[in-house]
């Protein structure tokens, strides 16, 4: 089984890779221990008061239609090259157990996602994959409140350190990963 998990996990980075070499990217991690309570308290409390009715759900075989448009929408509202996923990859990335697809809805509209699984020796690095935002809920904490629940997941499962590559031409992402408190890896 693990020898299929490397196998959906690889079609999920050349899905979303294919197009671009490592040196497009980078590379940033956050120590868990390094998300101090006060930290956390303050950023639960700006999301609270930002997008007061998101839901976050995880997603199923019945989100997929869902997150194409979603994905769509939030990629090309970016300067990146975007590449759609198949309707069969994503029912085979859904249904693996080791990869998490979080859907946002916000008044009654699915607006942002997120993407995630574990990795390392011990499963103790989550790594977020993707992370996209419908272009008009952009900058209105949607983001942070969808990192929130990322974070709960990868804490509550043991996670010691969090990770995430971004487009060097996506300056938006860059300081949103930034202000989150990720740091650049050497």
């Amino acid at each position: 089984m693990e020898w299929f998990k490397s196998l959906l996990t690889r079609k999920l980075a050349e899905t979303l890779d294919d197009l671009k070499d490592e040196s497009d990217y980078i590379q940033m991690r956050l120590p868990v221990k390094k998300i101090s309570r006060e930290f956390d308290s303050n950023l639960r409390k700006m999301a609270h008061h930002s997008v007061l009715d998101a839901k976050i759900r995880e997603a199923n075989l019945d989100d997929i239609e869902s997150f194409m448009k979603l994905h769509e929408q939030a990629w090309k509202s970016t300067n990146m090259r975007y590449k759609p996923f198949s309707k069969e990859l994503l029912t085979d990335l859904i249904n693996d157990q080791h990869i998490i697809f979080l859907i946002a809805k916000v008044n009654n509209f699915d607006s942002g996602f997120a993407i995630m699984y574990f990795t390392g020796e011990n499963k103790d690095i989550g790594i977020i994959t993707a992370l996209g935002i419908v272009p008009e809920m952009q900058g209105k904490g949607l983001g942070t409140v969808i990192v929130i629940e990322i974070w709960d997941y990868f804490k509550k499962n043991g996670a010691k350190e969090l990770r995430c590559r971004v487009d060097q031409d996506n300056k938006n992402a860059y300081r949103f990963i930034k202000s989150l408190g990720f740091e650049l890896i050497n």
